[in-house]
Order: structure tokens, then C-alpha cells, then sequence
């Protein structure tokens, strides 16, 4: 392992994502006044300060939702002594929920400096990186009425999704994977990473984020009558295939559909062309699950 020390280490937060940055930075300037930290306004900013203090540290603490660690991707393939750390504090944190982290300051550092490491995959669709979960239909809907809505947090998120609800229509989509063609009508179609959306909806139960793979998850429109149960299993991560529910491991594949948005880490994208979607590399993450 690894030695890391208190100086290593530089804390990037987002205040626009989630609901408590400012209590979080004073909780964190307070536990430790050693660790250098950075309060990122825009990409711009964050670009120009990565950019020029990446080779300087070896963790990287990112305190934000899953939108925010997307962008930090890029520049931890491109710096690959960096490792990743996660204060969560978006909307689901599927994320940092599958990697365990969970909010907790002092363990975070302790976990940190001890330098345990895992790998975890990275994803590119077309030439976007995802770390957690993309996907289109239904849930890239919901995010990009989520995205319209002056405030965040979950109440909000679940507000869009039960308005969706009652306004979305299921898209036509076709996906070339490990040789075949799959085709049909869906409600919506993931591309999994880990197992979770967050808030701990598991839509790929045997998703694993290190194993070279992602999970294709196909699901078609569901009666409301199979609703409660499909919501059920989906929390307790005992999806599985159906006449509803369709399941594929594959390391790459191409997505043609008639959907107008999709997703990557819950942040909304005009859909323009067909997705090519593949394995690109793997990060450095601080081992948080003993």
C-alpha cells in the first residue's frame, strides 16, 4: 500500500450540488486543517485548477453527487497516480453508496491514509465518460425534468418521477450486443456500472464495477398492477429476467433508438446519433469496504 499523508490529499467541492456544501466544508476545514481544499464554481475552474495542481497530490476528495464525480473522470485516467475519494452529497449518490462511502468525515480520512485501493471501470458512450449509470427512456426523462426544477434533493427527484409517470411514452430502440440484435419497444434501457441508480435501487443486482463488463438492463412497459412489485425487488436488489425485465453482460455494444435524451450519471444529453458504448480504462478508488 501506498503511504499517503495529510498533504497528499485536496478537497474539490461543488456548492451547487446537494442541499448542505457549506456545512460540509466547515465540518471538513474543521476535522482537518491540514488537507488542502478547493470550492469549484464551474467546470472552467475546476479544469484550470486540476489542471495545473493534479501532479501535486494523490487523492482526490470530490464532494458532490454522481454528476460531480463524472467530471473528475477525465483527469483521473489522464493523472493516474490520483485516486479517488467521495463525500456524498447529490440526490441518489449511487456512486458513492456501492463504493461505501457514506458521508462520514473522519472515517473517510482514516480509510484514506491507511492507502488501501480498488479498481473500478470506467465506461465512454461516444465521448462521454460514465462512472455509475447510464441510460435512456424513462429515467433520462426524469432527468431532464429534474434538471428544469429549481430545487434538488430527493423529495424533488421523486416528485419528476411520479410526474413522469403519467407522461411517458416508452421508445423504440435497437442494440447490437455480443453478436446478436435485440429490438423492441422499452420503457427504459440502462447501462450499469454498479447495481445501483442510488438511494439504493438496485436496477442491476449482479452488476460488479471492476469486472471489465457492464449490465445492459432492457425493461419494458410494466402494468401498473406489476408496479408495486417490480418497485419491491428493485430495493431489494431481487430483479431479474422477465417478460419485463431483460439482463446482458458485455464489455461493448451500439444503441440505436427514436429517444430524443439520455443520461450519463444522471445529468441530461440531446440525443443526436446512435451510442457506441464500451469499457474504456479503470480508476484508482480508496477502498472503503473492509
Amino acid at each position: 500500500m501506498e503511504k499517503i499523508n495529510l498533504q497528499d490529499i485536496i478537497f474539490v467541492i461543488n456548492p451547487h450540488s446537494g442541499t448542505n456544501s457549506g456545512k460540509i466544508l466547515e465540518k471538513f476545514k474543521e476535522l482537518a486543517p491540514k488537507v488542502d481544499y478547493f470550492v469549484s464554481n464551474s467546470l472552467e475552474e475546476f479544469d484550470v485548477f486540476l489542471t495545473a495542481k493534479a501532479e501535486k497530490y494523490k487523492v482526490l476528495i470530490i464532494c458532490g453527487g454522481d454528476g460531480t464525480i463524472n467530471t473528475t473522470l477525465k483527469y483521473l485516467i489522464k493523472y493516474s497516480k490520483l485516486k479517488l475519494a467521495v463525500l456524498p452529497n447529490g440526490s441518489g449518490n449511487g456512486f458513492a453508496r456501492e463504493l461505501g462511502f457514506d458521508g462520514d468525515i473522519k472515517k473517510l480520512l482514516d480509510q484514506i491514509l491507511k492507502g488501501g485501493t480498488e479498481k473500478v471501470d470506467v465506461i465512454k458512450i461516444n465521448n462521454e465518460l460514465c462512472g455509475n449509470m447510464a441510460g435512456l427512456g424513462f429515467d433520462s426523462y426524469v432527468a431532464t425534468e429534474f434538471e428544469k426544477m429549481p430545487a434538488r434533493g430527493l423529495k424533488t427527484y421523486v416528485y419528476c418521477t411520479i410526474q413522469a409517470l403519467l407522461k411517458y411514452k416508452p421508445i423504440q430502440a435497437k442494440v447490437n450486443v455480443n453478436g446478436s440484435v435485440i429490438e423492441g419497444k422499452y420503457h427504459m434501457i440502462n447501462i450499469a456500472n454498479t447495481r445501483q441508480f442510488g438511494n439504493n435501487a438496485l436496477i442491476a443486482p449482479k452488476a460488479v464495477c471492476n469486472d471489465g463488463l457492464f449490465d445492459l438492463v432492457l425493461i419494458k412497459k410494466i402494468p401498473f398492477y406489476v408496479v408495486p412489485n417490480f418497485v419491491i425487488r428493485l430495493f431489494l436488489g431481487k430483479l431479474k429476467n422477465s417478460k419485463y425485465v431483460q439482463f446482458v453482460k458485455a464489455s461493448s455494444l451500439v444503441i440505436d433508438s427514436n429517444s430524443e435524451t439520455y443520461h450519463v450519471d444522471g445529468e441530461p444529453k440531446k440525443l443526436k446519433e446512435t451510442l457506441s458504448i464500451e469499457i474504456l480504462k479503470q480508476i484508482e478508488v480508496v477502498k472503503m469496504k473492509m
